[in-house]
């Protein structure tokens, strides 16, 4: 890179027309040139000022070639969007995009005096567009992965009440904050989005029912696929764009419960409730128990997940799901809703 600059320099000083002879000027004072780099407030551009003989050159080179974060892209084009949206989108950047279209790369050279000026700038017209077409994919305004829709109405989430107070199904874990753990986050690595919470606790935490119930799916006897598995089916699965049914229930839950609530506790809707990744289920929970609110039926885990497939004890948490059905239609809670309405409805449901 230094040389190529070298001869590029050259090439604008021999641009430079001659200097007419004439009497010998006085001496000069030449300034000296302190090598340096200013990046812009954005960070999509960096500016380095370096002597003719591009002192420093290759070390600032590096700063100004280091590429800048999704999450600042982010607040540039959209700096509307909450925090928390933020945090998920940018997971969702990361996972999805090389971070090399985010380098700044030489687009000017300038000899000025004894100084030479090298610009460096993320190139914005490739970038933007690709990232304004995916979070527009990431918008609330069209549904999402309905789990069965017969031209149904999404029920109006924020105007929805249990005519009972749900229990957190973890003690002293409330309704979390962060995006990426709600409703709606999108899951790259499925080609699918999140349906439920995620409670994010320690291995083997008691789980408790959220309400009354019958239990209609127990996995007591559930065996963990093969890491190397789970990998592939995954692969293949994700020339569909989005998590067939099957793996998600029988593969991606991994060992879980599922109690029907019945048609009184959301009026109008049939509900369930899923509790997923357990590590432990009580051997009397069994379908056709009828369980009550704030039994502890389970312990947390990880099952399901890669870490769980691979023996690992790592990223353990409960992945809660409310599913409301009616004659034409089933959707999960808090389905299509942005973030700032979802969260209080989700808080809403809770007696907490």
């Amino acid at each position: 890179m230094k040389q190529i600059l070298f001869l590029l320099l050259a090439a604008l000083t021999a641009c430079v027309p001659p200097i007419p002879s004439q009497s010998p000027p006085e001496k000069t004072i030449i300034e000296t040139i302190a090598p340096s780099i200013i990046i812009s407030n954005n960070g999509l551009i960096a500016k380095i000022s370096t002597d003719l003989s591009l002192t420093e050159l290759d070390s600032l080179t590096t700063i100004a070639q280091s590429p800048i974060s999704w999450g600042d892209l982010i607040r540039i084009i959209q700096p509307e969007l909450h925090d928390s949206s933020k945090a998920m989108a940018t997971d969702y950047l990361t996972e999805t995009f090389s971070n090399h279209l985010l380098i700044r790369s030489l687009v000017q050279l300038e000899k000025r005096n004894n100084s030479t000026i090298i610009t460096y700038s993320v190139d914005t017209s490739a970038v933007l567009p690709l990232m304004r077409h995916y979070l527009a994919k990431m918008s609330m305004d069209t549904p999402i992965e309905p789990l069965f829709d017969r031209d149904g109405l999404i029920p109006d989430f924020p105007q929805l009440f249990p005519t009972v107070p749900l229990l957190l199904p973890c003690k002293d874990l409330n309704v979390p904050r962060k995006a990426s753990r709600l409703p709606n986050a999108p899951r790259t690595y499925r080609s699918g989005i999140h349906r439920g919470i995620d409670f994010f606790s320690n291995w083997g935490t008691p789980v408790m029912a959220a309400a009354d119930g019958i239990i209609i799916r127990s996995d007591l006897h559930y065996e963990e696929v093969p890491a190397d598995f789970r990998i592939d089916i995954l692969k293949r699965a994700a020339r569909l764009g989005r998590t067939p049914s099957d793996i998600f229930n029988t593969v991606l839950l991994g060992k879980a419960v599922v109690i029907d609530h019945g048609f009184n506790l959301f009026p109008g809707y049939r509900s369930i409730t899923i509790y997923a990744h357990l590590s432990h289920i009580n051997p009397k929970i069994k379908p056709g128990y009828i369980i009550k609110a704030g039994d502890v039926f389970a312990q947390s885990g990880n099952s399901g997940t890669q870490p769980g497939t691979m023996g690992t004890r790592e990223e353990s948490h409960l992945h809660w799901e409310l599913i409301l059905q009616d004659a034409k239609g089933e959707f999960y809670f808090g389905q299509n809703l942005p973030y700032e309405k979802l969260y209080p409805a989700l808080k809403s449901l809770f007696n907490n």
